[in-house]
């Protein structure tokens, strides 16, 4: 069994609130795959998944919704990691990119630069 392909079929994002700068902002994110509504077509089992996401403070929602592709026999209720966690990680760079053209920061925490370090030059 493999992963053959992801697609996003329902992406719904909104900010809510502009926050003050330097506000501290947590994000809850839920993923869940929904197996009972896998279908199996062409050799392909086609397995629905959705991400949500909140802030707190209320300041941003997102909704993915999606098909995740799977070439060969798999038990859509027990997936393996070499299928679930590329999915999972495709839908996150997707949510990361959407939060970035909302003016939100980033899922993940970036490291600030200690002092000493050259910055990367780009020629």
């Amino acid at each position: 069994m493999s992963l053959a392909g992801i697609r996003f079929d329902y992406i719904h994002a909104e900010r809510i609130a502009m926050l003050p700068p330097n506000t501290q902002i947590q994000i809850q994110m839920s993923y869940q795959f929904e197996a009972d509504r896998a279908m199996k077509r062409g050799g392909a089992l086609e397995l629905p998944f959705t991400l949500t996401l909140s802030s707190n403070p209320n300041a941003v929602t997102m909704t993915i919704r999606g098909v995740a592709l799977i070439q060969g026999d798999v038990d859509p209720r027990n997936l393996p990691p070499h299928i679930a966690v590329p999915v999972m990680q495709m839908a996150m760079f997707e949510a990361s990119l959407i939060l970035r053209e909302l003016g939100m920061p980033p899922l993940i925490a970036v490291q600030p630069q200690q002092a000493g370090q050259q910055q990367p030059r780009y020629f």
